[in-house]
């Protein structure tokens, strides 16, 4: 077999992934003099470096003659010999070449997609970890819940304090009661989501949309028998909006972890009525319809992160609404992890005052994180509103 070799997918094609003779000239950028990836015209052709322009759609011949180039895949080296369609290369890539280098979410051990079911069932070594905070040992594969580091933290503080006599010691009491306080948010947040999912007739989290089938491969690798298929069961769409909080603010807050069963860091409602009466909200408004009255939305514009709360297990997100609070032509970089290695980055445009649906249609992760485009110049902050996210379970 070919050495494996790490390459780092870029916007930028080379014409030597071209099969067959087409003419250079019409499909290559002027300036780097590799094939243009998903092009966009500009009027008046000013800087594209946060000035204004006017975007329009390419020229529909280019899009012709890109469409019908064929190209190599960059995993060439590692023993695909595919030759993808212009239009298919980028899901090939990222989600369907056998030969794509992935980690092993057991013992993160580092090798080719069609390898993984063989090392997992026959050489995987689950990967033993110490928790800094708690110094458990545990297998990655079990995840450690934070339920628990926090438990064994008050334990340890507790069997401290009776060994050095100093059980009434300010500071100590402090420390122990700062964790204990954590451990009893932790067991709250756990019992809401726990009720959640007993209380199916009043907070039904159970997906109400048809199976969904994600795709096959538009060019199966018929010489490689042993094709990995990660997921033998068909996936449901969960729809998830912030309408069914429990003991909710008129005000808004933050979204409680637990929520539809997942964790939300950074991320906060807010109702329509609280958004009509202050001024300074108004661009909230446009969200909202007769059968939405809550919306969520960034903190102080800074970045996402959605997970479970058991670390080994991992979701899907077919799609979400979103829009622009206070920024035109605003761009979202939407990343999805799996232990902690960056499997996929997509850059969406947000619309002010208006929510559009982006499908997004990844599989096997475990944090998802929505980081806004920082914007200089302005006093308002990079907000952006979440309607309602389409998880794959």
């Amino acid at each position: 077999m070919a050495a494996k070799t790490k390459i780092v997918r870029t916007e930028s094609l080379s014409t030597d992934r071209i099969d067959g003779n087409v003419d250079d000239d019409i499909i290559t950028c002027p300036i780097c003099m590799n094939i243009i990836w998903k092009p966009v015209t500009c009027r008046p052709n000013t800087c594209p470096f946060r000035c204004q322009f006017q975007e329009r759609k390419p020229s529909p011949i280019l899009m012709k003659l890109l469409s019908k180039l064929k190209l190599t895949c960059q995993y060439k080296p590692n023993g695909c010999m595919l030759l993808i369609p212009y239009e298919s290369l980028e899901k090939h890539e990222l989600s369907e070449c056998l030969f794509r280098l992935t980690q092993c979410s057991e013992c993160s051990k580092e090798m080719l997609y069609n390898e993984l079911e063989n090392h997992q069932s026959n050489d995987c070594s689950p990967k033993e970890l110490t928790c800094l905070k708690c110094n458990s040992v545990y297998y990655r594969k079990d995840g450690h819940e934070t339920t628990d580091c926090l438990k064994k933290q008050k334990e340890k503080i507790h069997e401290i304090a009776h060994s050095y006599d100093i059980k009434d010691s300010a500071r100590t009491s402090r420390c122990c009661q700062k964790i204990v306080e954590l451990y009893k948010r932790q067991e709250a947040n756990l019992d809401y989501a726990q009720r959640n999912r007993s209380h199916g007739e009043e907070h039904d989290w159970t997906p109400s949309a048809p199976v969904y089938e994600p795709s096959s491969p538009a060019h199966p690798q018929a010489t490689s028998p042993n094709i990995v298929d990660p997921i033998n069961t068909p996936l449901r769409l969960s729809s998830v909006n912030f309408s069914l909080i429990h003991q909710k603010h008129k005000d808004g807050a933050h979204i409680p972890n637990g929520y539809a069963g997942f964790n939300w860091e950074n991320i906060y409602y807010m109702f329509e009525q609280h958004a009509r009466e202050n001024i300074q909200l108004r661009g909230f408004l446009t969200a909202y319809n007769d059968s939405r009255c809550c919306v969520a939305y960034n903190g102080r514009g800074h970045a996402i992160l959605i997970y479970l709360p058991n670390a080994s297990n991992t979701f899907g997100i077919h799609s979400f609404e979103a829009m622009s609070v206070y920024h035109d032509e605003f761009q979202l970089k939407v990343s999805g992890y799996r232990s902690n290695v960056l499997l996929a980055v997509k850059n969406i445009i947000l619309k002010r005052g208006e929510l559009n649906l982006f499908e997004i249609n990844w599989d096997r992760i475990d944090r998802l994180v929505l980081t806004p485009e920082r914007i200089l110049g302005t006093n308002k902050p990079e907000t952006f509103i979440l309607a309602n996210l389409n998880f794959v379970l």
